[in-house]
């Protein structure tokens, strides 16, 4: 038996249940199933069976198809059966038992059943589709001519109108030749756009198709679904997604927003919306969201996720603390890098940095191919001033091929922390500082042009000398500044790089008897700090 039906996006969300919201109307549950989400439309459908206003007949049909898919032949007969028993003129359950005997390999009984379905409304070319359909969904290879009569007599009874047929066409092709599929689909919907109805499971796999070709296209055809109808729950959630998976988090926020008003979403629904709401900075509003799914559920890991996010945001360490302490406590959580980061994170910003070295140090055993991870263990290490620790563990992380100028300034400045560590005039004092102004000519090959590089190299040449200022410092602090004073802006934005030089150049100069110099550089000093009475008094003297 060879089963045909569109795979869910559904599976692609964040973890996280399907318990319906206050779910209303079975025809959200059929829509869902038509555009290929079957594991929502059978929340749906189920929750809404014994509603007052459901067409149980509807319900119990897709039920089955739902089942069918699912290889539970027996519960899927079931259903049909159901189905007939509360409304014998609604064909599709009786293509449902055919298809039900095509599965047994009963064909003279499937063609019984199909038989009765097409007598309830003689030439009805969408109870022919069907029945093309029900051919092809078990399988499309041994059952290609009785496809291809149905279709073919459903053509020609509608004239070429039918939209379920090109519905199912579109299917057919759709694994093969996306293109042609989405021209079917397209031609479904300008079938039933000219007798004013939306076909919205021809939109939906239309979209889902095509945006595998061109996702900009795929969107504008949802928006207009949306425009068409703006309350179709379905149409809110499918244009959310596709500007989610086209990296429009902006958008997606904004649809997504808009599609938690309709009752019919669900808890995977909030999840990637709290997720869409830390992105777009809506802090407050993505905890909420989080705490509210936790309130249900929780031992949910996303939302302990988005809690430590959001915390770590709004520099509510402790609160970010709490929500990772939590999420390493369920039992089979599927930790990703990201979970241990934030945890150590949020742990390091309260000087508790015994135990965000733990923590990275198991996020480095269960990720040893991770470099990163070992590059963040090295900063807490330096935060929490293990200078050796610190360039001993980034020195590994260079060692193994990684390294951009980004981190070999940061080795550098790692070598400084540990240089200025040690005692003055020692010969490791002497080592670690030229080890650092190793990486930091390194960065300078690279980027030759850096103001920030040459400030850090000025700092080591100080720290290499015991914090007597050199000429090899001043040189670095005047490359520096003129690199700076190429944008008047680096005036403000760069105000304790100025500050830094001015002052110690001016101590320089002053070691050496060029008074001077000394005062130029110690007066442009107090333009930046002018009550540092220290040096106006010694700026006086000169």
């Amino acid at each position: 038996m060879k089963l045909k039906s569109f795979v869910s996006l559904a599976a692609a969300l964040i973890l996280g249940g399907f318990g319906a919201i206050n779910a209303q109307g079975y025809q959200d549950g059929v829509d869902n199933y038509n555009a290929g989400r079957e594991d929502v439309a059978k929340t749906i459908l189920t929750n809404t069976l014994n509603d007052a206003s459901t067409d149980k007949a509807v319900s119990y049909y897709y039920l089955g198809q739902i089942a069918f898919n699912e290889k539970n032949v027996a519960e899927a007969e079931k259903l049909f059966n159901q189905g007939v028993q509360a409304n014998g003129a609604y064909a599709p359950n009786l293509i449902g038992l055919g298809q039900i005997a095509l599965a047994k390999n009963d064909k003279k009984g499937a063609e019984d059943y199909f038989k009765q379905a097409s007598s309830l409304n003689k030439k009805d070319a969408a109870i022919t589709a069907n029945i093309a359909r029900a051919y092809w969904m078990v399988d499309p290879a041994v059952y290609q001519k009785d496809i291809e009569k149905n279709i073919a007599k459903a053509l020609k009874d509608s004239k070429n109108q039918e939209s379920a047929v090109y519905v199912l066409q579109g299917d057919m092709a759709a694994d093969n030749d996306p293109g042609e599929a989405a021209s079917l689909y397209e031609m479904a919907i300008s079938m039933d756009e000219g007798r004013n109805r939306v076909n919205r499971e021809a939109y939906v796999k239309y979209a889902q198709t095509y945006f595998r070709v061109n996702p900009s296209f795929a969107i504008k055809k949802l928006e207009e679904l949306n425009e068409k109808e703006p309350n179709s729950a379905l149409a809110q959630r499918e244009l959310a997604e596709k500007y989610y998976d086209n990296n429009q988090y902006g958008s997606a926020y904004l649809q997504y927003k808009k599609y938690m008003a309709n009752p019919n979403h669900f808890q995977n629904d909030e999840q990637r919306y709290a997720g869409l709401a830390f992105s777009a900075k809506e802090y407050q509003e993505s905890l909420d969201i989080a705490n509210k799914v936790l309130a249900k559920d929780p031992e949910n890991p996303f939302m302990y996720r988005v809690l430590m996010l959001n915390n770590n945001a709004l520099k509510n360490y402790a609160a970010a603390e709490e929500a990772g302490r939590k999420l390493f406590s369920i039992p089979g959580a599927n930790l990703i890098p990201n979970d241990y980061t934030l945890y150590a994170d949020a742990l390091a910003d309260q000087a508790k940095y015994p135990e965000a070295i733990e923590i990275y140090q198991k996020a480095i055993a269960a990720n040893p191919e991770n470099g990163e991870l070992v590059k963040s263990l090295s900063a807490v290490y330096d935060r929490a001033g293990e200078g050796a620790l610190a360039v001993e563990t980034m020195k590994k992380y260079l060692d193994a091929g990684n390294g951009s100028t980004t981190d070999l300034v940061n080795m550098a400045r790692r070598y400084d922390n540990y240089a200025r560590q040690l005692p003055e005039g020692t010969p490791e004092r002497q080592e670690a500082a030229n080890e650092g102004l190793k990486y930091i000519n390194q960065s300078i090959e690279r980027v030759p042009d850096n103001a920030t590089i040459y400030r850090i190299k000025a700092q080591l040449l100080l720290s290499a000398n015991d914090n007597k200022p050199s000429e090899d410092m001043v040189t670095a602090y005047r490359t520096m500044l003129d690199l700076l004073d190429a944008d008047p802006a680096n005036k403000e934005k760069a105000a304790s790089s100025y500050l830094g030089a001015y002052y110690l150049m001016g101590a320089y100069y002053l070691q050496n008897g060029d008074k001077d110099k000394a005062r130029e550089y110690y007066t442009k000093y107090l333009e930046y700090r002018p009550d540092d009475a220290q040096v106006r008094s010694m700026l006086e003297k000169l």
